[in-house]
């Protein structure tokens, strides 16, 4: 992968969008400071607030009330053994939140995103994956940081959930301008969220700018393409009619 290049400013939604396997994840994580020990930047430069970040130490005061990244598979992101409520109290605390505070937050925010009465004092292997999904976001959502990375936060939810899920990211980002960047195949979910959008193809970028104008008018016959297969365009006719 090389080349690819974005700024990112308070409050902005970019979305990046591509098949699997095309470098969504990868970029993610560079940008997060986490990629695998196999994998590194060769190139170029990754900066936070004008400061540049280059060692993996650099990234570890960050992360909390700065940054937050919400995991795809958020079953591997909570610790086993310990319920969801505690984790989430452990994070709020180190944040400097009282108790009463967190749990009147924590209740309105998971009440949000449509987790059950109860579900935050389970055990994450005793929830669904698309409830596990659902708590993973409660982090930035109780905690606001100053930008979230989302790697297909909406993977493992039905439609109706996953709206409300981009909801609460939207409101996130209206209330606490927060900037987001946010990963996924699906372009509906693109077009619903993005300020700004990437196509991403096999490690290259196929398209960057305003998502309204790529939408509406597609710089890249690949971007074309997946508008048509998720039925925003009307897909040519291999034969007419008179």
């Amino acid at each position: 992968m090389k080349d690819v290049s974005f700024p990112l400013h308070q409050g902005e939604i970019l979305v990046i969008v591509g098949e699997s396997g095309s470098g969504k994840t990868t970029i993610l994580k560079a940008c997060a400071g986490m990629l695998p020990d196999a994998i590194s930047v060769t190139g170029g430069s990754i900066t936070f607030a004008g400061h540049p970040l280059i060692r993996k130490e650099d990234w570890r005061p960050l992360r909390g009330q700065d940054m937050n990244y919400v995991f795809q598979d958020s079953l591997s992101s909570f610790c086993p053994v310990r319920s969801i409520y505690d984790q989430l109290w452990d994070a709020a605390r180190t944040a400097g939140m009282k108790r009463d505070e967190f749990d009147k937050t924590a209740a309105d925010r998971a009440a949000v995103l449509d987790l059950p009465s109860g579900s935050l004092a389970s055990y994450p292997q005793e929830l669904s994956g698309g409830m596990v999904q659902r708590a993973g976001l409660l982090f930035p959502l109780i905690i606001p940081p100053r930008l979230v990375f989302a790697d297909e936060p909406t993977s493992a939810v039905d439609s109706v959930t996953q709206k409300k899920m981009a909801d609460a990211l939207l409101r996130l980002r209206r209330h606490h301008q927060t900037a987001i960047i946010l990963v996924t195949h699906d372009i509906r979910l693109a077009a619903y969220m993005a300020d700004t959008l990437l196509i991403l193809r096999q490690g290259h970028v196929e398209e960057y700018g305003p998502a309204a104008g790529i939408m509406a008018h597609p710089g890249a016959a690949y971007t074309e393409h997946l508008l048509t297969l998720a039925g925003m365009r009307k897909e040519a006719s291999p034969c007419s009619s008179k």
